[in-house]
């Protein structure tokens, strides 16, 4: 037997036309398999898997109409075993009952049997045509899939904190147009991201590369969360046809500053959950998704609130809440709500809930996306105190064991000075950063001159230019408006161009190589009235260790990365010293 050799299952009650029809079969290569009734064709079907039925109609137990109807329903969409109809009914009727039962063809009784291997011939051509879309659905399939694993690959296997941020992702086409992403920031900070793209399928993922290597980039280099999501909305407005848009929320939580900041383009609300399981905070909708304009809106800014380090923040998409059942009824808020509540108290909220989306959809086709990220607030990697070095044992201070001559001149010096309108519009640290990178290279040790810079910078931005008050950070409270104040003053600094020259921030660098590792200078002045220096250390020392404020944070942050911190000139001017060990 050839293995091109194809099988014909022939359904007659009688036996002669079975072998007149196997004879024919045969002549034109087939093997044959019989049944005499629609009964045992059903199941000599369904054991044989043949690539051709010729069915009669009239026979005992079952006949052909129901015979083929049950074949048909086995077959599947996927399968064509063409069925020939084999009768002597000469009647419109036949041949509509014929073609509402599922056959594919009908030969009416008395034929010659030149007309009957044409019958077949071109049924079997027709099957192989079907046969060769159906290799390149598959082969399709299969670099469709191949092409999803690499995009997986490139978007998700680089995620930051993959054990710890739990996540739903379940696609409804081999392509997911929703992405989760994560990444950590030089000072220790999380950005994460969730993204919807219009639709589902391959069309809708396009611009997920784009995206995820713009976050990825720019959050390594330092860049705030909203100079993120301008440039991502800039890079979506290029790049997107006009009828897809990104609809996103993203997170930078930190740790250190117990808060964090939210923005919300188009998802459905966001959560915060405490410890106890209850929303503290809904995150609605701010902004128009990404995308759709070419710049943010002129009022765009971050919901700044203060966390708990055992509380939590959950995104979804509108995927979950517009999941059906059945009947057709949505999902939901409420039920997502009640879902993630008995998750967290369980201590196993992704399960939790997709076991309650199972359960009421009972296998319903899924119509998009469906996704969510829960964000712990605290629990990932913390900034690396690797300053204050200390000489190793056998030597002394007279060895001059970092190797730094007395009067010796820095390697280079940069100089950044920023007034007015560019106060608002850059931030100057990842430029800083970039240039260290450029001139000495990439190293562990600048995260931690990353965090030095960034907030003495904004403590002479926002403390010394702009004279914000950091006690109004001390409730949750204040922090929003701590925030909302500060954008209005940045407003009317950018506005103000006649004063633009006296109000600025000045940022100078000097670089020592070390025998054993290297030193950098810092000074940053600032054009503020300044402040009683040993008074202000002095009370947040005292708050901090008693726990009864936020405020002051990333100036002991500072003070604990720095070998020396020295305010000068009222506190205008702050001189920091970083020491690294290689």
């Amino acid at each position: 037997m050839s293995p091109s050799q194809k099988l014909a299952l022939v359904v007659d009650d009688s036996k002669m036309q079975c072998k007149l029809l196997s004879v024919l079969l045969e002549e034109e290569n087939y093997r044959v398999v019989v049944a005499n009734d629609g009964a045992s064709g059903v199941q000599m079907y369904i054991d044989h898997q043949p690539d051709l039925v010729l069915m009669d109609i009239n026979m005992p137990i079952m006949d052909g109409f129901e015979a083929t109807r049950r074949i048909k329903k086995f077959s599947g969409v996927g399968n064509l075993a063409p069925i020939i109809f084999i009768t002597s009914m000469d009647s419109e009727q036949a041949f509509i009952k014929s073609v509402d039962a599922g056959g594919d063809s009908i030969l009416v009784r008395p034929f010659t049997p030149n007309v009957f291997k044409a019958k077949i011939k071109s049924m079997q051509r027709i099957s192989d045509l079907v046969e060769q879309v159906k290799g390149l659905q598959q082969e399709q399939q299969n670099d469709a899939e191949l092409a999803e694993k690499m995009m997986s690959n490139v978007i998700e296997a680089r995620n930051f904190a993959l054990d710890k941020i739990g996540v739903i992702k379940k696609p409804a086409t081999i392509f997911s147009g929703d992405i989760q992403l994560s990444a950590l920031c030089p000072n220790g900070d999380l950005h994460v991201l969730l993204g919807d793209f219009t639709g589902h399928g391959l069309r809708s993922s396009i611009g997920a590369i784009p995206v995820t290597e713009t976050f990825r980039a720019m959050t390594k280099k330092g860049f705030s969360i909203l100079e993120i999501i301008a440039q991502i909305n800039r890079q979506m407005h290029t790049l997107l046809p006009g009828d897809l848009f990104f609809a996103a929320s993203f997170a930078s939580i930190s740790e250190h500053e117990k808060s964090a900041y939210i923005f919300n383009a188009g998802l459905p609300d966001g959560y915060l959950f405490n410890e106890g399981a209850k929303i503290i905070q809904q995150f609605a909708s701010t902004h128009p998704p990404l995308g759709i304009l070419p710049q943010l809106l002129p009022d765009a800014q971050l919901e700044v609130i203060q966390v708990k380090s055992n509380d939590r923040i959950v995104f979804i998409t509108d995927g979950i809440v517009e999941a059906r059942n059945p009947p057709g009824e949505l999902f939901g808020f409420p039920r997502f709500e009640k879902a993630a509540i008995e998750g967290i108290e369980n201590k196993d909220l992704i399960s939790c809930v997709l076991r309650e989306l199972d359960d009421f959809c009972q296998h319903c086709e899924q119509e998009d996306d469906i996704s969510l990220v829960d964000i712990p607030c605290s629990g990932w990697k913390k900034i690396k105190i690797t300053n204050k070095v200390a000489i190793p044992e056998g030597f002394s201070e007279e060895d001059n064991y970092f190797g730094i001559p007395q009067g010796a001149l820095p390697t280079w010096s940069y100089h950044l000075h920023l007034t007015g309108k560019l106060l608002k519009t850059v931030n100057p640290i990842p430029l800083v950063m970039s240039q260290i990178n450029d001139l000495e290279g990439a190293g562990e040790h600048w995260q931690s001159l990353y965090t030095i810079l960034t907030e003495l910078f904004i403590n002479a931005l926002d403390h010394g230019v702009l004279e914000l008050n950091s006690s109004l950070k001390d409730s949750a409270e204040g922090f929003s408006q701590y925030f909302n104040e500060r954008a209005k003053r940045l407003d009317k600094l950018a506005g103000n161009v006649i004063n633009a020259p006296n109000d600025f921030v000045r940022i100078s660098l000097k670089y020592f190589p070390l025998s054993h590792g290297g030193k950098m200078v810092i000074n940053i002045k600032d054009s503020g009235q300044g402040f009683e220096v040993l008074d202000v250390i002095k009370d947040n020392s005292i708050a901090m260790n008693d726990g009864l404020k936020l405020s002051g944070r990333g100036v002991e942050l500072v003070n604990q990365l720095c070998d020396t911190l020295e305010y000068q000139e009222k506190g205008t001017l702050v001189t920091a010293s970083y020491i690294w060990h290689v």
